[in-house]
């Protein structure tokens, strides 16, 4: 087969975990995956029609990129083998590290993305993905003369028109196109409940630094309290800031301090300034959320194995109740302030601890 036939063909590059957090947080208010059910066939079908609303060349293929669920193995999932099955899909796994983060699965979009360009095998590609880690490769399929169309969730609040997504990508893409929100609630919905029965948990085993405290009958056993990550913090204070400069001389001091910038919008940081005093006010709103759409979709097995965890938070919700506050941001890669997540895991077991 020629390269001019080869290339006249479109290839949809998915990032599973992009799509389904970005979903959940338009359909649910978070970004916690297990929140929504899926019909993949319908998903896949979905995409792919919508897509090819968009060019005129035909479908290579689908590539589906997901972590494995299982920590170090990359068996496949009930979800994956699905997937895996649909017509015109590749499914690419990556892994799960042992904080529970996926990794590799930037890495097979972006060596996909190169070369699927280089071998002349597409002359255009869709890609769902919203991450700053791919804009190097999609430049480099550019200049192989691709056309790279960014294909992600809609938001109508977002100035680029689409849900998550880093501007370094948008701005070298060739274009940034919806997938249709019809498409999406067609196929993915709130999760069911899981469970009718009021939750119960048995009292976590003793922990090393738990505290023992003693009711007021003798007779009565101690009763164990899980100390709070504030309390597990304390324990290994951060080292003191360095000294304030010495005072300068006021004709050494420049003329003026920029507190706001109209240009920008930009409040200037200054003494005793809060970066995070706007996503500290909207933490109960975010852990409320997460912890009440885990619950709905939760087993009682489910719920007794987090509260084992505790004081530590699995990754996986952790990294939920993260991307969910910085999502209240203008900046999607906002780095929290340390307080800022113990504040925001504190309130996690507390609102837990409201409904166990």
């Amino acid at each position: 087969m020629s390269r001019l036939a080869r290339s006249d063909r479109h290839a949809i590059l998915v990032d599973a975990g992009y799509l389904l957090a970005s979903s959940a947080q338009i359909l649910v208010g978070t970004s916690l995956r297990r929140a929504v059910a899926v019909s993949w066939e319908r998903l896949v079908t979905g995409i792919k029609d919508s897509a090819a609303e968009h060019t005129d060349t035909r479908l290579l293929r689908v590539f589906w990129y997901d972590a494995a669920n299982a920590l170090g193995t990359r068996a496949l999932s009930e979800e994956h083998n699905l997937v895996s099955l649909l017509p015109d899909v590749k499914l690419r796994l990556g892994r799960v590290n042992n904080e529970g983060a996926q990794k590799g699965v930037d890495t097979r979009i972006a060596l996909d993305l190169v070369n699927l360009a280089l071998q002349g095998a597409v002359s255009e590609i869709f890609l769902v993905s919203g991450d700053d880690d791919l804009t190097e490769a999609v430049d480099m399929a550019q200049d192989y003369g691709v056309r790279v169309t960014l294909f992600n969730v809609p938001n109508k609040e977002s100035r680029i028109g689409v849900h998550a997504t880093a501007m370094n990508l948008a701005r070298v893409a060739d274009d940034r196109l919806p997938i249709p929100l019809e498409t999406i609630r067609a196929a993915i919905t709130p999760s069911p409940r899981q469970r009718t029965e009021p939750v119960t948990v048995a009292v976590p085993a003793a922990e090393a630094e738990a505290e023992v405290v003693l009711e007021d009958d003798p007779q009565s056993p101690p009763r164990l309290r899980i100390p709070t990550p504030s309390e597990v913090a304390r324990l290994h204070p951060t080292p003191a800031p360095p000294s304030p400069p010495a005072p300068v001389a006021p004709s050494a001091r420049p003329a003026v301090s920029l507190a706001w910038s109209s240009s920008t919008e930009h409040h200037g940081g200054g003494p005793g300034s809060d970066p995070d005093a706007d996503l500290r006010a909207v933490i109960p709103e975010v852990v409320r959320t997460v912890v009440r759409n885990w619950l709905d979709s939760a087993t009682q097995a489910d719920v007794q194995a987090l509260v084992a965890t505790r004081p530590t938070i699995p990754g996986d919700l952790d990294s939920t109740l993260l991307n969910d506050l910085v999502a209240h941001s203008d900046d999607r890669y906002r780095v929290l302030q340390t307080e800022t997540r113990w504040q925001l895991r504190e309130a996690f077991w507390a609102e837990v601890d409201r409904h166990v």
